[in-house]
């Protein structure tokens, strides 16, 4: 029981941080934060507390952010980190594993999805359906409040040490068609400045099987849709992996 800190390494030997906070449930939700994040956001620490009444949670940096080793890569090698700790993860004999992912960090979880079979639920917020589709409407006045939010915050928890864009990228669109049995979630704000609401409306018409979309009128992006609508997002988010994290869910999928 408690609240773990250390690190663990990736395939290609990049040293990642992570906290695992362990109260006992038998069921894990995997936290991953979007680009410019690390678990030291206040947004990323809200998820935690949010989940933590039913779940245990295990929360990381991408490989460039936080407490990480390595640099960014936009992408190209960011699914190392995810699978060393899912791998990580499967080691406490969960019942069942999740994830709530947001921005970069849900299309990484796209792309994971797609070639293991130990997830059992996600939910996806803002997510890109293609790293080089993201819209970066910097005119857009939705930009001017996300960066009054890292103001407020003392840039606490953001930013990040990248690579050059051009490495190999999967593109989330064409891997959600290969997850199978895996109930999927896709929430995104209307009003994102940097990923459009269309990327999530075609990841989600792209998915099969189980799966769910949510569009929040006026909401920015990613983990601003929970500062701006904490009850809400908190409501979607407990239910959704309550229904989904069930083995009733599990055994009708199986059926």
């Amino acid at each position: 029981m408690g609240n773990n800190k250390a690190t663990l390494l990736t395939k290609d030997k990049v040293e990642l941080s992570y906290e695992h906070n362990k109260k006992g449930f038998s069921s894990l939700i995997v936290v991953c934060p979007g680009f410019f994040n690390s678990k030291k956001n206040r947004w990323m620490k809200n998820t935690v507390e949010v989940l933590s009444s039913d779940y245990d949670t295990l929360i990381f940096d991408f490989r460039g952010h936080g407490e990480s080793k390595g640099l960014f890569t936009w992408l190209g090698k960011e699914h190392c980190d995810l699978e060393a700790i899912l791998d990580f993860a499967k080691g406490f004999n969960y019942e069942s594993i999740g994830i709530l992912a947001y921005s970069l960090g849900a299309a990484v979880s796209i792309n994971i999805a797609a070639k293991r079979d130990d997830i059992k639920s996600m939910i996806l917020i803002s997510s890109p359906m293609s790293f080089w589709e993201i819209n970066y409407h910097f005119w857009e006045p939705e930009m001017l409040s996300d960066l009054k939010d890292n103001f407020e915050c003392d840039w606490e928890g953001k930013g990040a040490r990248v690579s050059h864009f051009f490495t190999g990228k999967l593109k989330p669109i064409k891997e959600v068609k290969k997850i199978k049995n895996l109930p999927l979630f896709f929430i995104h704000g209307s009003r994102d400045w940097i990923i459009k609401d269309y990327h999530s409306q075609n990841l989600y018409e792209a998915a099969s099987g189980i799966k769910a979309i949510e569009i929040i009128e006026g909401g920015l992006h990613a983990e601003r849709l929970l500062q701006e609508n904490p009850q809400k997002m908190k409501v979607l988010i407990l239910d959704w992996f309550r229904k989904t994290l069930s083995k009733e869910v599990g055994n009708e999928m199986a059926a």
